[in-house]
This record gives structure tokens, C-alpha cells and sequence, in this order.
């Protein structure tokens, strides 16, 4: 039993072609994404680390209202954040109870 030979019709059937610069422009976009992507993660990176701490915040409140109890607050925030560190909270609403509950403590001594 003899097979039929294939046409040339055929055989482009059977081989899919591959654009090389539909490939190209793909990788170029896929490329340019990414790039924009990290650029985004960078500006997001220096904009949580140039955030101020929770101290700093207190600190600038309390002498921008020239409030004479600064010092004792800010001793007594950094002791509640210690503190709430200390028990080791497995997220910052869990921590922010942990501080308060060390302020209500302090309060009712």
C-alpha cells in the first residue's frame, strides 16, 4: 500500500509558521510591563520607608499643641509598643489592642 505524496498545501497545514516579530513585540511589552512594574514597587518601597514611625507622629502632635506632657507620653507609647511587641501579635490591629491595653493598665494604676 503506497501513501499519496504531500502537497505543499498540505505540508504548510502540518507546520504551524512562527512570526518572529510578533514574538518580538510580545516580549518587548511583556518586558516593558515588567519594568514599569518593578519602577512602581521601587517609588512604593521609598514611600513606606520614608513614612514616619508612630513615635514620630505623637511627637510632632504633642509639641505642635506645646502639650508639657510630651515626654511622659512618648516614654509611655514606646513602653506600650515594647510591650505589645513583646507578645508577639500576628497583625497591627492585634498590636494596636496589646498597646491600648498597656495604656488602660498604666491609666489605672
Amino acid at each position: 500500500m503506497e501513501t499519496e505524496p504531500i502537497t505543499p498545501l498540505e505540508q504548510a497545514e502540518i507546520q504551524p509558521t512562527v512570526d518572529i516579530n510578533a514574538l518580538q513585540k510580545s516580549y518587548s511589552e511583556l518586558q516593558s510591563a515588567f519594568t514599569k512594574k518593578a519602577q512602581a514597587y521601587k517609588e512604593l518601597e521609598q514611600k513606606i520607608n520614608s513614612m514616619p514611625s508612630r513615635e514620630d507622629i505623637i511627637r510632632e502632635y504633642l509639641l505642635a499643641n506645646n502639650s508639657a506632657e510630651a515626654p511622659a507620653v512618648l516614654t509611655s507609647s514606646s513602653s506600650a509598643f515594647d510591650f505589645a511587641k513583646e507578645k508577639k501579635p500576628t497583625n497591627l490591629a492585634q498590636a494596636d489592642r496589646l498597646a491600648c491595653e498597656y495604656f488602660k493598665k498604666g491609666v489605672s494604676k
